[in-house]
């Protein structure tokens, strides 16, 4: 069962949208073929980096269904279904097992905070969809965690429930729901601080947000942990460290300043939905004089 699920590094890929709203389907097609062709195989789709939150139901169908067209084996493909109410997350779960998708995710409900019995009601209403559900537990945008606890009884009693994506940045709680769940359920880590501390601590998979515009880096770290290269995957963890440094100078969210290193690297991914803001003319000459050696070092990986 768990062989059904992406494993090594899961790219949390970006949305293409043209003007502020209108999904773009050359560029979602031209991402998709580019980190294919870099040997990114998986994908976590609408989740933070592909902003669905701020995208409309029917907009979100969309993107899953070109990505689905895409990518060659559809178990790759993780959707991200959660909204802020649970018959749209119903609907588009639905419609990713309509599509074939192995799995969805989504988050917690956001805004109201559930207690326990909230969290099975919530996860137990998606279930009708029928797939199975990957429970995407990222406290600092649903307004809480989700323990390992919470997670052991939420899937003793929803079984259409077979994994948890963390992204709590809790190296304790990641290698705790490795060491009860991982023999039984999936496991992927999240937060790109954490690369091959996921992987050196026995998660399936990780995923990525930077992967989209430096596919190389990370699964250079998978690679060296596979190999047992520790060394090799801390100093490759230490470039990510910095890209993340150098991405905060911004001040907007990592998939901003994203889209235009992937523009350095030929792929145009239009501009961020309402209400993030678009780099400024000086920014984007910043951008390009920041990470262009970046640029450089991950294709010197390959």
């Amino acid at each position: 069962m768990l062989g059904l699920y992406p494993e090594g590094i899961v790219t949390a890929i970006i949305t293409s949208l043209k003007g502020d709203m209108e999904i773009d389907e050359e560029g979602i097609t031209a991402l998709t073929k580019f980190l294919l062709d870099k040997g990114i195989k998986s994908f976590f789709v609408l989740g933070t980096y592909g902003e669905g939150i701020l995208i409309s139901k029917d907009e979100r169908k969309k993107v899953l269904e070109k990505i689905v067209e895409v990518v060659p084996d559809k178990t790759n493909i993780i959707a991200h279904v959660g909204a802020p109410d649970a018959k749209t997350a119903l609907e588009l779960a639905k419609h990713a097992a309509n599509l074939g998708l192995s799995a969805v995710s989504s988050f917690g409900p956001i805004y109201h905070k559930p207690d326990r019995v909230g969290l099975i009601s919530y996860y137990n209403y998606i279930s009708k969809a029928e797939v199975p559900i990957i429970i995407y537990n990222n406290k600092l945008r649903q307004g809480y965690n989700i323990s390992p606890s919470d997670f052991e009884v939420i899937s003793k009693e929803i079984p259409s429930v077979v994994g948890i994506k963390d992204t709590s940045y809790d190296v304790e709680q990641l290698q705790n729901y490795v060491n009860m769940f991982g023999k039984s359920y999936y496991v992927a880590g999240a937060g790109d601080s954490l690369v091959a501390i996921t992987f050196t601590i026995g998660a399936k998979a990780h995923v990525c947000g930077i992967a989209n515009a430096f596919p190389e880096i990370p699964i250079a770290i998978y690679a060296a942990i596979k190999e047992g290269k520790i060394k090799k995957a801390i100093e490759l963890q230490s470039v990510i460290n910095n890209l993340r440094k150098e991405f905060s100078r911004f001040g907007v969210e990592t998939q901003v300043v994203l889209r235009e290193v992937l523009r350095l690297r030929g792929i145009n991914t239009g501009e961020s939905p309402i209400p993030l803001r678009k780099l400024s003319e000086k920014e984007k000459f910043e951008v390009e004089k920041i990470f262009r050696p970046y640029i450089e070092y991950a294709e010197s990986l390959r």
